[in-house]
This record gives C-alpha cells, sequence and structure tokens, in this order.
C-alpha cells in the first residue's frame, strides 16, 4: 500500500482557473472526468434492454448537463424510451423512438456534490431489432458545475450487443460484407483450450484451420469482375492473415489484441501471422490474459474462455467525531487498483491526524491508496481549531512629527482576517500597514485577528511617542577664546531642533563636519569660527559665528605632542591644571613647548569614574608625539575599587611620576 498525499486546497486553485477561463469567454475542458455509456446486451431481437450513461467522477461540481446518444447501426436496435434519476427534478429529452436521444437535466436540489463517482445521468430503454453488435456513441453538448460556469468533458462510447438463440460455436453471424475464409477440406483436429484464470501464465496455440467462417476486419470484400456481386466460395483471407474466433464467460468482454481494443466477444478477428497478446476484461473486473499464434490463411476458432472476477480487499473508512470521510464504511476494492478517500471536517474543527493501520500519519486529505492487496483500516481524527493569537511590532516606536510607521503582524494559528487601530481614529485591515503620524502626542495601538477558532486582541498602551521638534537654532561653546600659539580649543554643539549634519569653519581655512570638534590653532591671529547646521536634508538651516583670539607665543621654543588615548568617551584632559579638552573617538592630541618648563601633572576625570592623575614622564622631542594610554576604573559607588595609580587629585599626589603611557589596567 502506497499513501500519496494529495493538496486538499486544489479545488480552490481549480475555482480560479475557471473564473479566468469565464473572463477569456472559453471553455475547457477538465481533465480526468468523462461522460461515458455502459456496454450492455439485449438477450434476442424483439426484446428490450437498459443501458446507462453515467458521469465517472464530479470534478469541478455539476448543476445542469445536455448529453446525446446516438445508436451507431440503427438496424440492430432503436431508442425506444427513457428513464431519469430522482435528483433531476427538471430534465426533458428528444422524441424517441428514435436512432438518437438529447438528454437534458439539472440538479435544483443540489443532492449531487463535488467528488461524487458514478452519477448515473440516465437509463435508456433499447429495443433489439436484429442479432448483432454496434457502439452506443455518447457526445457531451455542454456542463455546468455547482455555480453555473460551463466546462466541457470528453464522451466514452459503448458497446450495444443484440445477442440471438445459442448456436454450437456460440459466436455471430458473420455479415455479409465480409470476407471469409474456407479452408480446404481437411481432418479437423481438437484443440484443447483450458479455462483461464486472472493470473494465469500465456499460452500459444496453434491449429489446423477448421471449416468456420471466420471476420476480417481489415480486408475490402471482392467482386465478381462480371457482374459485381459477392461469391462467398471465392471471398479469401491474405495470404499474409490468419483468423482468430473467440468467445467468452460471460459474453460482452472487451477485447484487446496487442493492446488496441478490438471489440467484445463474441467476436472474429483477422490477424496477422504471428503471435499476439490476447486480453479479454470486463466492467465488473474479470479478467484473462494470455499469447495466441496464429498462422497465415488458417482459422483458430477457440471454444470460450471463462473469465474469473479479480480478489477485492476491504478499506474500512471512518471518522472521529466532528468530521466525515467519502466514501465510509467497507468500500471494496479490487485486488491491484486504487482509491481515494476525502474528509471533511465539520465547520470550526480541523483534521489532525490519520491512522492507517492503526499507524498515525500526518494530516491529509485526500487520502490514495494504490496498488491494494490487501484489507486495511483508515480512520481520521479531528480536532477544535484553537483562535489565533494576535501579536505585532513596528519599525519605530517613536520620533518628530511626521512620522511613518510601519506594523508587522506577528500573529500565529489560523488567521482569516485582522484589524488595526493606530490610536488617532485610523485603522488598517493590511497584515503590513505603513501609517502616518502627524501630531505629537502618546498612542496606543491595538490589533485584532480572527480565524476559524475564533477572535483575539493584542493591545500596547502608548506604543508610539510622537514629539514636536524644537525649532532648529546654532549655537556652540568653545573650552577657551584665546591663549597663546599653539592654541587647542574645544567646541561643544548646543545647537537645537534635531539637526542631522553640521559644517564648522575655524577661520583658519581648516573645516569638520563631526558634531563637538576640536581643533588646533597653531598661529596667532583673531580667528571667526562659523557653525552651520541643517534639519531634513538641508530643508532647515541655521548658522552661528564666534571669534577665536590666538596671542603670539610667550615662549618661544619647538612642539611636540601628547596623544591621550582613553576608551571612556567625552572624558575631560587637564594638563598641570589647564583644561585641553576632551576624549573623542579614543583620543586627544595635546601639543606642549619642548623648550619650556615641563609639564608635572596628567589629569583626567569623567563621570562616574575616580579621577586619574599622574606624571606624563617621558617629554616629546620636536615634532615627536607621545602616546599616553588611560584606563579609568569606576567610582567605589559602581561597585568597583580604585585601581593601582588611581588617586583623588591634591598636592600630595603630585609625588608620583610614574609615566602612564607604560601602565596598563
Amino acid at each position: 500500500m502506497q499513501s500519496v498525499w494529495r493538496d486538499a486546497g486544489r479545488w480552490n486553485g481549480y475555482a480560479g482557473m475557471v473564473l479566468l477561463i469565464l473572463a477569456l469567454g472559453v471553455c475547457g475542458q477538465v481533465t480526468g472526468s468523462e461522460v461515458r455509456a455502459v456496454p450492455c446486451t439485449i438477450n434476442a431481437p424483439g426484446e428490450t434492454g437498459e443501458c446507462t450513461i453515467v458521469l465517472d467522477h464530479v470534478s469541478p461540481g455539476l448543476s445542469e448537463y445536455e448529453v446525446q446518444v446516438t445508436l451507431g447501426d440503427p438496424a440492430i436496435a432503436e431508442i425506444t424510451g427513457v428513464r431519469f434519476p430522482s435528483w433531476t427534478a427538471l430534465n426533458s429529452r428528444s422524441k424517441v423512438p428514435a436512432d438518437s436521444v438529447t438528454l437534458k437535466g439539472s440538479d435544483t436540489a443540489k443532492k449531487v456534490a463535488q467528488g461524487d463517482r458514478e452519477v448515473l445521468l440516465a437509463t435508456l430503454m433499447i429495443r433489439g431489432d436484429a442479432k448483432g453488435a454496434c457502439e452506443l456513441q455518447v457526445a457531451v453538448v455542454g456542463m455546468k458545475d455547482e455555480v453555473g460556469s460551463p466546462y466541457m468533458l470528453p464522451g466514452r462510447n459503448g458497446t450495444l450487443v443484440v445477442a440471438g438463440p445459442d448456436e454450437d460455436a456460440g459466436y455471430p453471424e458473420i455479415p455479409a460484407n465480409l470476407p471469409l475464409f474456407l479452408p480446404p477440406t481437411t481432418a479437423v483436429m481438437d484443440i484443447p483450450v483450458p479455462m483461464a484464470t486472472p493470473g494465469s501464465v500465456s499460452q500459444e496455440i496453434t491449429a489446423d484451420p477448421m471449416s468456420t467462417p471466420l471476420i476480417d476486419q481489415e480486408e475490402s470484400v471482392e467482386t465478381d469482375e462480371e457482374d459485381g456481386t459477392e461469391d462467398g466460395a471465392s471471398r479469401v483471407i491474405q495470404d499474409d492473415k490468419g483468423a482468430l474466433c473467440i468467445d467468452s464467460d460471460p459474453r460482452g468482454a472487451l477485447i484487446r489484441v496487442d493492446g488496441r481494443e478490438s471489440g467484445v466477444t463474441p467476436a472474429c478477428l483477422a490477424l496477422e501471422e504471428g503471435t499476439h497478446l490476447l486480453s479479454l476484461s470486463t466492467d465488473d473486473g474479470r479478467v484473462w490474459e494470455g499469447e495466441i499464434s496464429v498462422l497465415a490463411g488458417q482459422t483458430l476458432y477457440l471454444p470460450p474462455f471463462t473469465l474469473r472476477p479479480l480478489p477485492r480487499h476491504v478499506i474500512t473508512a471512518e471518522a472521529g467525531s466532528h468530521g466525515s470521510v467519502f466514501p465510509s464504511g467497507r468500500v471494496e476494492i479490487l485486488e491491484g487498483g486504487a482509491a481515494d478517500f476525502f474528509f471533511h471536517p465539520d465547520p470550526g474543527y480541523r483534521l489532525d491526524g490519520v491512522l492507517v493501520d492503526g499507524v498515525w500519519c500526518e494530516p491529509s486529505s485526500p487520502v490514495r491508496f494504490e496498488a491494494v492487496f490487501s484489507d486495511h483500516a483508515l480512520r481520521g481524527i479531528f480536532s477544535l481549531i484553537p483562535p489565533p493569537v494576535a501579536s505585532f511590532t513596528a519599525n519605530r516606536t517613536g520620533g518628530y512629527a511626521p512620522l511613518a510607521v510601519r506594523f508587522l503582524d506577528q500573529s500565529t494559528g489560523d488567521v482569516s482576517g485582522m484589524l488595526w487601530d493606530f490610536g488617532d481614529g485610523t485603522g488598517s485591515s493590511d497584515p503590513c500597514p505603513v501609517h502616518l503620524y502627524t501630531q505629537a502626542g502618546n498612542y496606543t495601538v491595538s490589533l485584532e485577528v480572527c480565524g476559524v477558532g475564533g477572535c483575539n486582541l493584542s493591545r500596547s498602551e502608548q506604543f508610539i511617542t510622537i514629539r514636536e521638534k524644537d525649532p532648529l537654532q546654532a549655537d556652540f561653546l568653545a573650552n577657551t577664546t584665546s591663549g597663546p600659539a599653539p592654541l587647542m580649543v574645544q567646541f561643544q554643539d548646543l545647537s537645537t531642533g534635531d539637526p542631522d549634519s553640521w559644517t564648522w569653519d575655524f577661520g583658519d581655512g581648516t573645516s569638520a563636519t563631526e558634531p563637538s570638534p576640536s581643533h588646533l590653532y597653531t598661529l596667532p591671529g583673531m580667528y571667526t569660527v562659523h557653525l552651520r547646521i541643517c534639519a531634513d536634508g538641508c530643508a532647515n538651516m541655521a548658522e552661528k559665528g564666534g571669534v577665536v583670539d590666538v596671542t603670539p607665543m610667550v615662549i618661544g621654543g619647538s612642539v611636540g605632542y601628547f596623544m591621550v588615548r582613553c576608551p571612556v568617551e567625552g572624558a575631560r584632559v587637564s594638563l598641570d591644571g589647564r583644561y585641553l579638552g576632551i576624549i573623542q573617538n579614543g583620543t586627544l592630541t595635546i601639543p606642549v613647548y619642548v623648550t619650556g618648563t615641563p609639564c608635572r601633572i596628567l589629569q583626567v576625570d569623567a563621570e562616574g569614574y575616580l579621577p586619574y592623575a599622574t606624571s606624563p614622564g617621558s617629554y616629546p622631542r620636536e615634532g615627536e608625539t607621545v602616546e599616553l594610554e588611560i584606563h579609568l576604573v569606576l567610582s567605589p559607588g559602581s561597585g568597583t575599587a580604585p585601581g593601582r595609580f588611581q588617586v583623588p587629585v591634591s598636592p600630595a599626589n603630585l609625588n608620583f611620576s610614574i609615566p602612564s603611557y607604560q601602565v596598563r589596567m
């Protein structure tokens, strides 16, 4: 047994395809379905039998149908009446008796459902007029699904056999327009043919010709050259052909020779010389298959084959509470056959799992059994669908008005609809909406989601905070505005209005774009400093100017540099009590005169850390930069004890002169 899980939502996709076809004004053909005539037999000429027309599979649904049935040979029989099934509340037919009839019916009570199989459309009463066989030709004029949309199905012809009194060989009379093979007078050999059983090995049968007339379905009839009449004695089968006459019990079995349909039993066939694969089958599963050898110019006349039905196996299908399965109960399957079972949960429930012979399988509908060779048990388990759980997030929760916020649904469970409330009197039903807040305030956002199992609400109080922007105004502060060259000045931005760019002009031909840069003036002079700020991509701008007075050097000499490295951003650096700037990006460079009195104390302090003081130790030469590594320690209030060289700044501490660039903490 092999289970094949198919997508239960395939009908949704099919419905969408039908809508597209209707929009284009073209009717398509549904694959996998057909309207067919079931083969039938009338016992003898003059008697009446019944033949049925069925729809094998209701794929897209059925509300109306129109089918034409025609007898292939009007001399064989005539249609005398029509009987419709009870579900066709509205039905009609063309005039009978006739050789052809048009059948119309509609399912106004919606008793035929999608997935139904072997749906009876009509039963024809047919009177046999002559012994023989003919086709029941089926043509589908039109079909409509359950919502009234048209579609097309193919028609499959059936076979009508009008039998006659039993004869010695049980074969039909040979029509006059078929060539006959009349062998020379020889002793007739008795050919033993065992009764075939399903699955039996093929058999090869050869024999001398018998004096029995045979049907040649391929060759034309020779006529007398003088008067054009047929002479049965002169008609012969071509030299490269032989003949085969076969019958079966029961009669009416479909004949296939080398895989091609060749009529129904009883029949006589003209075949090429050689070995042919012969198979006989009936609609109820009776079969026989084997190999038959045919000799050119000879007739092989076989006793009837007894066709025995294939074994059947039972699949017991049932559904637990809150659901159903179709088909249900004990379903018989021919050995080697296949069957589909469709599970349908009740409203508000879902298929949780499937038990196949007691083994738990993932939920799927339909469940397909293929190549069935044993009995099986199938059961569906259903459970209540829980309500979904609402949840959401946003790409930002605060900012200046106007502010666009993208919300993202993170709900779980079966969600069929949702509703957002943005807290400002507006909402949305999109899964990921973008909302523009135009007014300052605190906004509570909620999301409600609903599904088959119910609804759920998620609410976040004051989730979004919108502020009004302050007016854009440029402002800055310098740690010093005058002093002898070289003069290091630390600028601090104090602008308002949430600027997004800064442009500094230090007045000496240099500039910077940091919010709070430091700048070294190396030459004396009066310098005008300008700060320009921008907001909203420079849609708004503001400026401020200031003056820095750099006086000539008091003590002449060359300049060297201390580069102070410290991981605490914003830490203040002083040299001999003179404030020189703050740590930015981990460093601060300080210029010093190498010919003057050396500096004695380097101080670094920051909020939350113990102040640090030490002697620079090594002094730079002209143009040289000495790097000093400083590691501040959190104050005791932060739960950290002072380090080995972490001492308060006071005159008593000036005796410490350990070079800090050698100390790493």
